[in-house]
């Protein structure tokens, strides 16, 4: 009964995990998805010792996955087919309630930690060592997104040390070529893969493919390095595939939240510059104001995911003064009340634009808190927000902007000194600023200039003729 509830949780998990990360991709991986003929299908589970395909090895990049060229053979003992891993997944759960309740654990940690690689791959690490308590060491290796190359992401040994694990070549192009778990014996010459008492003295290995939903893009291998503590079976080896499909999926949501991500900041990279085309010291100017603002962030004690939300906010907060004639934007003079109007409206402006981008879900409130920076606690602000309807991380960027636009030297002034610039928030503290943000301006105003200032270059006269009124 214990046996029947755990298997039928850990189907669910797999199923919701499937779900909510792939669309629904199937756990089974037939080989035929890879490109690759099927010879691990032509065989039966138990093998003969390995020939060799010698098939192409990857290079590696950093520290080197390979330790070196192989100095015997592998002598490769069982072998499980990526085609047979579902049927193995519920012999396994519906034949070990403990074994049931450990994969059930990892399911649902590689879910918690599927965003976050340090953590995903501790939770992976831990794992592993508590499925496979006869190992004495434990390696993965993936294929670096952009080099091709299999680069080391775990080597531990069980007591926490992180050594240089050996790789078998052979092995780990074998099975990311055939998409097979493999149950092999270190290189030592030839082996009878019949003669147990002397297995009972090898260091056993077992090493399966990481496969994604289209293709193998990763080993995962676990060794016995001290056969007195005992050996790694066939029942290893087809545990090692049930852990190892749970471990591919959770690398590979891993890799695709890490391309959107990149996708994402290359998007903002993009758009940073497109307004320095335009106005290149509004574009430094922004920068000084991100940093400004992270650090009033910071002090203020914001989580991990809202600072992530203030940094790209107040990046892009300027972004819509593009939609300002220039004759408006570098007028010398004193803008009429028209000018000035329009030159509000870019908040409005940088919202529009940045509505238009496809935002991870911790990041869509980016649009609004841009926007939002020229709000006045009262109300009186372009857009007539007031109060606690302005977003935090809005009244922050809108001190940082204010302290930044009074700070910076221009072709048309001197920079304000510090002093002035908090005299200057401090009145409008509570009525057109947050209080707490300006309280902790006060408290670091040298530290927060001195930040501004790393970001400061030269003005030129070329360049606008000032940070267009920020304040």
């Amino acid at each position: 009964m214990r046996v029947s509830a755990a298997a039928g949780s850990l189907r669910h998990l797999f199923r919701s995990f499937k779900s909510s990360a792939f669309g629904g991709a199937d756990f089974s991986f037939p080989l035929d998805h890879l490109g690759l003929k099927n010879d691990c299908e032509k065989a039966d589970s138990t093998l003969m010792p390995e020939q060799n395909p010698n098939p192409p090895i990857p290079r590696v990049e950093g520290r080197p996955f390979f330790a070196g060229p192989d100095e015997f053979e592998p002598t490769v003992l069982a072998w499980r087919p990526a085609a047979e891993w579902q049927d193995v997944q519920g012999q396994v759960i519906r034949s070990d309630a403990g074994m049931a309740d450990l994969l059930l654990a990892l399911v649902r940690d590689t879910t918690a930690a599927r965003n976050d690689e340090a953590r995903l791959l501790e939770v992976i690490n831990e794992s592993a060592f508590r499925a496979f308590p006869h190992a004495t060491h434990h390696v993965l290796g993936t294929v670096d997104h952009e080099s091709g190359d299999l680069r080391t992401r775990v080597a531990r040994e069980k007591s926490g040390a992180t050594p240089q694990v050996a790789v078998s070549r052979t092995i780990a192009a074998r099975v990311m070529k055939e998409g097979c778990a493999i149950l092999f014996v270190h290189g030592q010459g030839h082996i009878d893969a019949t003669a147990s008492i002397v297995l009972s003295k090898m260091e056993t290995a077992i090493c399966a493919p990481l496969m994604g939903s289209d293709r193998a893009f990763g080993v995962i291998q676990l060794d016995v390095r001290h056969p007195g503590k005992g050996r790694f079976t066939r029942e290893d080896m087809d545990l090692l595939s049930v852990f190892a499909s749970q471990v591919g999926l959770a690398l590979e949501h891993l890799a695709m939240h890490q391309q959107q991500r990149r996708a994402f900041q290359s998007t903002i990279h993009a758009l940073v510059h497109s307004l320095s085309l335009k106005d290149p010291e509004a574009a430094r100017h922004s920068e000084r104001v991100q940093a400004v603002s992270v650090e009033i962030g910071a002090s203020m004690g914001l989580d991990a995911r809202a600072m992530d939300v203030l940094s790209v906010a107040a990046l892009l907060h300027d972004l819509g003064k593009q939609g300002v004639r220039d004759e408006v934007l570098f007028k010398p003079g004193k803008l009429t009340t028209e000018e000035r109007e329009e030159v509000d409206r870019h908040a409005a402006h940088t919202q529009g634009i940045l509505d238009m981008i496809e935002y991870p879900v911790e990041l869509r409130d980016v649009p609004q808190i841009a926007a939002y920076h020229h709000e006045k606690l009262d109300g009186t602000g372009p857009l007539g927000i007031a109060g606690d309807d302005i977003p935090l991380a809005a009244r922050i960027i809108s001190v940082a902007d204010v302290f930044d636009a009074l700070l910076s030297p221009r072709v048309y002034k001197q920079p304000f000194a510090p002093e002035a610039v908090l005299d200057i928030l401090t009145r409008g503290r509570g009525v057109d600023w947050d209080e707490r943000v300006v309280d902790i301006v006060a408290r670091r105003l040298l530290e927060l200039e001195s930040v501004a200032k790393g970001h400061i270059a030269p003005a030129s006269a070329e360049e606008d003729e000032e940070e267009r009124r920020a304040a």
